[in-house]
């Protein structure tokens, strides 16, 4: 095992970087702002977004997002040739660079899964991020790769709840306690104090919108059964080291069983009529 270098190391490390003011080497990512280059990684493209397909519900239900500016905005995992994206380096780097750009918004995936029994059902909303930074600039704090996720309980013709997660575990709100943009509960994702970034719910000041597009976000949406070919299969058989996908056939019920709202029987590895087809 390779040690880690001390925080005065580290520190060190840091300033001599910082006194380089030469151009990046080719191929080598550029932080536009302070012209300060990324020696530790290169900026790859994220994979071309599949073509939407989504169940009828799944669109009904999908969230509107917004992104904080200390934070990127999530990207496709996979294109319809198979190809998984890298992700970005999270060490020695700001908190939204090389993954924050309008043309990661105009290259979206959003993945939804839905499971329906007594009488509920829950809409589950996956989404990837290239890289969680949580402290800029600095050794192993944060991760490669990220996936977050929203979940919709409907019971009836309505949604009942809205849960969002945050780091390993869920927040869930009634839907009365929820700010909407029609059907769509709105959520943020947000750098969590000295933590890193999760989604939170929302509240009145949130609709000085932040992203490029300069209103609620919703990207493509694929649906479980949406994904053209093996890519499904593909996906969920990759390892994203410390992110997980909490739709996948292995995790599901699991994640499921985390973000039930009090007093809701519902059985999370039963399907009675979903996922459905778009």
């Amino acid at each position: 095992m390779v040690p880690k270098p001390s925080i005065a190391g580290q520190l060190a490390l840091l300033a001599s970087v910082a006194t380089v003011t030469a151009a990046p080497a080719p191929g080598f990512a550029s932080d536009v702002a302070d012209n300060t280059s990324h020696v530790f990684a290169r900026a790859v493209n994220p994979p071309t977004a599949l073509p939407q397909s989504a169940t009828a519900n799944d669109l009904r239900w999908q969230p509107a997002l917004d992104f904080d500016t200390d934070g990127c905005y999530n990207v496709p995992a996979i294109d319809a040739a198979g190809y998984i994206a890298e992700g970005l380096d999270n060490n020695w780097t700001d908190l939204a660079s090389d993954c924050r750009d309008m043309s990661d918004l105009d290259n979206n995936n959003v993945y939804a899964r839905q499971r329906c029994n007594n009488g509920w059902c829950i809409y589950m909303y996956g989404y990837y991020f290239e890289k969680d930074v949580a402290i800029p600039y600095f050794w192993d704090a944060g991760h490669r790769h990220d996936w977050e996720h929203i979940a919709v309980w409907v019971n009836g013709d309505g949604a009942q709840y809205v849960a969002a997660s945050q780091h390993g575990g869920w927040e869930i709100k009634p839907a009365s306690e929820v700010r909407w943009e029609g059907e769509h509960p709105k959520v943020v994702y947000h750098k969590d104090g000295p933590s890193t970034h999760c989604f939170r719910f929302a509240n009145t000041g949130d609709d000085s919108v932040e992203n490029h597009k300069g209103y609620w976000f919703r990207g493509s949406l694929v649906s479980y059964n949406g994904f053209p070919g093996s890519t499904r299969e593909k996906l969920f058989s990759h390892d994203f080291g410390k992110a997980t996908i909490g739709f996948k056939d292995s995790t599901f019920e699991s994640h499921i069983d985390k973000a039930i709202p009090s007093g809701v029987t519902f059985d999370s590895g039963r399907d009675e009529g979903s996922p459905g087809y778009p």
